[in-house]
């Protein structure tokens, strides 16, 4: 018992002086820059949240403004704010624009049940409706019965609670105008009854524009593909996103968006015209 007790105390006398040096610091030492090469740095201010709140800081470290929310804040062109609504189910079911006052002169909240929304999203300037639109990452609810119908492996399921991330867009009146879910963008070699099969003499590595269904060691389940960044290409209108599975995936937005009519631009990023154009990460996953 007293080489136990005589170990434990060498373990904590040797872990308190690291301890102590950084917790004293983060508790005592002013914020502050400590070191700045004017003649690297790029001229700008820098912007980042901190529990609750927004700072805004000039290269010096002094501070320009803050705002009364902060978790995911984008700063926009107006000067104004956009981040997750203070008042979002889940803590991310929403997004809200403040002016420089913190006073909300937008908001959006996602009420459809069946769409998560999570991690990134971006304000873009959609010119084809010519107008300013929001962009955010959702998971969707894919039933078992989906799962099954799109040839998901039935000895992998039952696929109760599945989730496939979905990009939507909405306008500044909270109209969702155009949607684009990897689901639509599936592929399989399981079952060769269904329409997304590879078919006869091919193999997933022939379908590169589309998702495999059934990974090997990762089927579908909750939060499956848990893509984290959203990015916009205002000259190509085009959509980049990035996924824990180990890739990115660039879509087209400009060719798969019908101005005005919400449903048929649905239905265009449902299609083959919504394949992904481009991917990067682990080939392995499509068979290259």
């Amino acid at each position: 018992m007293a080489r136990k007790f005589v170990t434990t105390f060498l373990v904590i006398v040797l872990l308190l002086p690291a301890f102590s040096v950084l917790g004293f610091e983060t508790l005592t030492v002013p914020t502050e820059v400590r070191h700045i090469d004017r003649s690297d740095v790029y001229d700008g201010y820098t912007l980042f949240p901190s529990r609750g709140t927004t700072y805004l800081i000039d290269l010096d470290g002094r501070l320009v403004h803050t705002w009364d929310q902060g978790t995911n804040p984008k700063l926009l062109d107006s000067g104004n704010l956009l981040d997750v609504a203070r008042n979002a189910p889940g803590g991310n079911g929403g997004f809200q624009e403040v002016d420089w006052n913190s006073s909300v002169v937008w908001s959006y909240i996602e009420k459809r049940p069946e769409y998560m929304p999570h991690h990134d999203f971006n304000r873009i300037f959609d010119k084809k409706l010519n107008q300013f639109t929001t962009i955010y990452i959702a998971n969707k609810i894919v039933t078992n019965a989906q799962a099954i119908a799109a040839g998901c492996d039935p000895a992998n399921g039952p696929y109760d609670g599945a989730q496939m991330d979905a990009i939507v867009e909405v306008d500044l009146n909270g109209t969702v105008v155009w949607e684009w879910w990897f689901f639509d963008h599936g592929i399989q070699d399981i079952d060769a009854t269904k329409a997304n099969y590879v078919g006869a003499g091919k193999s997933i590595s022939d379908f590169p524009g589309k998702i495999d269904l059934n990974l090997p060691g990762r089927p579908l389940r909750r939060d499956w593909l848990h893509c984290n960044a959203l990015d916009y290409n205002p000259a190509l209108d085009q959509i980049v996103t990035s996924s824990v599975h180990g890739e990115i995936y660039v879509i087209d937005h400009g060719n798969t968006f019908i101005p005005g009519d919400p449903n048929g631009s649905i239905a265009l990023a449902a299609s083959s015209a919504g394949d992904f154009l481009y991917r990067f990460g682990d080939p392995a996953r499509y068979g290259r």
